[in-house]
């Protein structure tokens, strides 16, 4: 995802101290991890000006003195992080633009953060009633603001993507304004197996237009009875390259980008940073601790999902479900208990590392699959993903599924105060100044 990324509790404040009072002009600072990699820069601190940081304040300007610029400054510089200067236009309708003013402005402010913060890339951003613009300080070329939670919000200026006839349907529940978010989003899939290839084939056909699928698999035999797109032609074909042949059959127009590489390799989890929705379909613990924590160190939303069932003495004594979003604000696989440590530590060693360990017994036992079960869970991530990024209002984000009793109950899970992945003591919003639990390359 690129562009201004703010936590959900923090452009919430951020917007309500704007405008208490709409007389006059008022301005912010915001503190920023820039992720230069990915274009990105995720907000971790929003800071009030006080009245005496004011050189001039009015209802069409507002002019920051010399003193506080200072304490902007010394507080990026020592942190290491980007400046947004934030200002309010009251009277704006609509989104509103950049002034000659602002422009004038700007040129004096990049010059002086560019020489007190010289290793930041610094922006500028207009907050209206009605939406907001960013850019690059001093710069004309706009980019994206979102907010981040439980609910991915896009508060400037969308594209015009035109909404083609096929999605007319949909636009009748959820609008056009919906189909266009989804459609603008770069979408990225964890794991192309039986969850998987039900998520992409339900997103193609939503309209989805840009996808990076990850999964270092081929397909076996075993592999058929569930994966979505998969006929006997596809046995040893990458899973990636059947996932893409099966978009492009639904949508030729689509860009898909086929990595049949391990999410937990350095490289590949960096690849993460820049998208802006990601779907974890996979039940490898260590893929799930890295993008679990990419979800909230990049404010990178993520839907979870897993699949269970239990045979005992030949019968079936559980069918279960479980779909989960992870985004700033809601509790992460740790804060839910759902990744095992030892799990992660076995599978993030290379082969050799692992046969040399005394504490990895046996291989991996094949769980139980269904198409049914795995269809009912990805159907429910995917009307998550809806209710997260279009007006649908399905506002379940934990739910579960008991096949069963042939119920889907929503839930609530608490977050771990001080939490190591989504809490703002551990690396919520932390950008690149927090390492990942990634596979690194050896140097030889």
């Amino acid at each position: 995802m690129s562009g201004l990324r703010f936590p959900s509790d923090l452009a919430e404040e951020l917007r309500s101290y704007l405008f208490e009072d709409m007389t006059v002009e008022t301005c912010a600072v915001a503190y920023a991890n820039g992720v230069n990699d990915a274009g990105a820069w995720v907000v971790t601190s929003v800071a009030k000006v006080p009245e005496w940081a004011y050189e001039r304040r009015t209802a069409v300007s507002a002019v920051l003195t010399g003193r506080y610029l200072v304490e902007i400054a010394n507080t990026a510089r020592l942190g290491g992080m980007s400046v947004v200067i934030v200002h309010t236009h009251p009277w704006t309708k609509g989104y509103p633009d950049f002034s000659i003013v602002d422009d004038e402005g700007e040129t004096e402010l990049l010059e002086y953060f560019g020489r007190r913060v010289p290793n930041s890339q610094h922006l500028a951003m207009v907050v209206g009633p009605e939406g907001c613009r960013a850019r690059m300080l001093g710069a004309k070329t706009e980019i994206p603001v979102w907010q981040v939670g439980d609910c991915l919000l896009l508060l400037s200026p969308s594209g015009d993507t035109h909404a083609e006839q096929r999605y007319d349907r949909q636009i009748r529940a959820f609008g056009a304004l919906g189909q266009r978010i989804i459609a603008g989003l770069r979408i990225g899939v964890v794991g192309a197996g039986g969850t998987g290839s039900l998520v992409i084939q339900q997103l193609a056909h939503l309209g989805a237009k840009n996808f990076t699928i990850i999964d270092p698999d081929v397909v076996e035999r075993t592999n058929l009875n569930r994966l979505v797109g998969a006929t006997f032609a596809d046995l040893e074909m990458p899973k990636v390259f059947v996932a893409r042949n099966l978009l492009l059959r639904i949508d030729p127009d689509a860009e898909v980008e086929a990595l049949q590489r391990d999410v937990v390799d350095e490289d590949v989890a960096a690849m993460l940073k820049s998208l802006d929705f990601v779907f974890l379909c996979t039940d490898s613990h260590a893929s799930r601790a890295v993008v679990n924590q990419i979800a909230y160190q990049y404010l990178v939303p993520t839907i979870d999902m897993g699949v269970s069932i239990t045979v005992k003495a030949g019968q079936i004594s559980h069918l279960t479900g479980r779909t989960q979003m992870l985004s700033a604000g809601l509790p992460c696989l740790v804060c839910t208990q759902s990744l095992d440590g030892e799990q992660i530590r076995q599978e993030l060693m290379t082969p050799e590392q692992r046969a040399a360990d005394p504490y990895v017994i046996g291989a991996h036992e094949p769980q139980p699959a269904v198409i049914s079960l795995n269809s009912t869970v990805a159907s429910l991530a995917v009307t998550m993903f809806l209710g997260a990024v279009t007006p649908a209002p399905a506002g379940a984000r934990l739910q579960l599924y008991d096949g069963i009793r042939g119920t889907v109950r929503p839930t609530v899970a608490r977050q771990v105060l001080n939490c190591l992945a989504c809490s703002p003591s551990g690396a919520l919003a932390k950008g690149n100044r927090r390492t990942l639990p990634v596979r690194r390359k050896r140097n030889l």
